[in-house]
């Protein structure tokens, strides 16, 4: 997955989920139940490409993007 990738997830997964707009980083972070004080930050990270994009997180988001909800619900 490219940051670019990921980035297009948020917004794909924002409207799939009927919010009308993409997810928030800091959404997207708590969906992936990514650690720190600002979960988003590490997306912010990832899209930037400073970060690479791990296995885990990779395909947690094609999962997603495949049907699957998050363990915890949609965000709000």
């Amino acid at each position: 997955m490219t940051p670019v990738d990921l980035y297009n997830a948020r917004r794909t997964l924002g409207l799939m989920w009927g919010l009308g707009r993409p997810l928030k980083a800091s959404e997207m972070g708590r969906v992936l139940r990514l650690g720190g004080r600002d979960p988003g930050e590490s997306i912010r990270d990832y899209e930037r490409g400073k970060t690479k994009i791990s296995g885990p997180v990779s395909l947690a988001v094609e999962m997603m993007l495949a049907g699957s909800l998050p363990p915890g619900g949609v965000p709000q």
